[in-house]
């Protein structure tokens, strides 16, 4: 049975990459998912971060309204989705938290985010015996492989910018991969402004695992820092 996952990493509507759908499109053109998971950080939720906010940005509502319809065009190009909780996109339930708000007063993931039925939640997903999750617990250009190896399972992740690709580790009985998927961001956005004098930047595309073979399909961008238009070296 041919298998073909599609693994969108690390969003942050409504601060994405302005081709990230057309990119997107292409992908699911040449590679036909079977089934598509989404690494999690599908919104970003700055103005409830509790590090510094841009008192010029959005206010939380604004920014809400702002993530819901920029969501709308991924919604329907894949209806049918399976999501990885986050740090970002968890923001308004560990505000709540803080503050003493009871869950039975809180909207769901799908409810605050208007998503489609079948777009559901869950810490980490198993397709294809790969492990899915956000990788927030991980950290550094060896998040991925340290995650697959606390799962003894291959693993794929978002969560790292500016990291992607994949790693391999084996032993007498195994050969497992961790998988960094990299992120769909626009990097000069204010809500990644931390990351202006960084000298890595944030690596674009997404990852494809057909029958348990991944591939990294990079997002090349031009000069100007929009997607060149066509998928490289697939």
């Amino acid at each position: 049975m041919r298998r073909v996952v599609l693994a969108i990493p690390d969003i942050h509507a409504p601060f994405s990459h302005p081709d990230y759908l057309k990119f997107l499109e292409a992908v699911k053109i040449k590679f036909r998912p079977t089934d598509v998971v989404c690494l999690g950080d599908e919104a970003d939720f700055h103005a409830l971060s509790d590090y510094d906010k841009d008192p010029d940005g959005f206010s939380a509502g604004d920014e809400l309204k702002a993530t819901v319809k920029e969501l709308q065009p991924l919604y329907r190009m894949f209806s049918k989705v399976k999501v990885c909780t986050s740090n970002h996109t968890s923001r308004p339930f560990r505000k709540a938290l803080k503050h003493g708000i009871p869950s039975e007063l809180l909207k769901t993931y799908r409810e605050f985010l208007q998503a489609p039925k079948d777009w559901h939640w869950a810490d980490h997903w198993e397709v294809d015996g790969v492990i899915y999750e956000h990788g927030d617990p991980f950290t550094g250009q060896q998040a991925a492989i340290k995650a697959a190896l606390a799962n003894a399972q291959s693993t794929v992740i978002g969560h790292i910018h500016a990291f992607a690709g994949i790693q391999w580790s084996a032993n007498p009985t195994r050969l497992l991969f961790g998988f960094n998927a990299g992120c769909l961001i626009d990097k000069d956005r204010y809500a990644f402004a931390y990351g202006a004098k960084m000298k890595a930047k944030p690596i674009l595309g997404c990852g494809i695992i057909a029958n348990k073979i991944p591939m990294f399909i990079p997002m090349i961008l031009n000069r100007r820092g929009r997607w060149v238009g066509k998928l490289e070296g697939t």
